[in-house]
């Protein structure tokens, strides 16, 4: 009867023995550390598109008439820029204007005048794909009091500048 009794305690004890060994095994556990390393991608800005209407008003003679020419800025990017100012002038090749690309000599870039009024508001953001209206560009020829034919029948280049 002893036995009995012996082989059930032994039993017992192992039983618990292995409940804790479990146990113990259970939440035993290493630490560690570690990192990785990756990378980003950030685009360009893209130039702006500025499209210049045809003229309206007009025509100019010397101390006379004004032409008004509209324009819009596109932000051709997918992403979105700031367009902070516009500028608008008469090209020119040296002093003489250009109509079409080609200077004129005798008609005097300094004998016109452009006067900018650009999209409101500025500074504004031009999400990807978007586009401002608004701009304008004044046009008029200064009376000099000295001969201007070479400027007749011309048309100056105007050029409109976005940033």
């Amino acid at each position: 009867m002893f036995r009995i009794f012996r082989k059930k305690r032994t039993l017992a004890a192992l039983s618990v023995v292995a409940v804790l060994v479990c146990a113990g095994a259970a939440f035993a556990y290493f630490t560690s550390t570690g990192s990785g390393t990756g990378s980003a991608s950030v685009g360009s800005s893209t130039a702006f598109t500025v499209a210049v209407s045809p003229a309206t008003g007009g025509p100019l003679y010397p101390g006379s008439g004004t032409e008004n020419l509209a324009y819009t800025v596109h932000n051709p990017g997918s992403g979105s820029q700031s367009l902070s100012a516009t500028t608008a002038s008469v090209a020119s090749s040296g002093a003489n204007i250009t109509s079409g690309g080609t200077p004129v000599v005798g008609c005097l870039a300094a004998d016109f005048t452009a006067t900018n009024t650009a999209p409101t508001p500025l500074p504004q953001t031009l999400a990807g794909g978007a586009t401002s209206t608004g701009g304008s560009v004044a046009v008029t020829m200064t009376n000099t009091a000295a001969n201007q034919d070479a400027c007749q029948g011309k048309t100056p280049d105007i050029t409109v500048n976005a940033s």
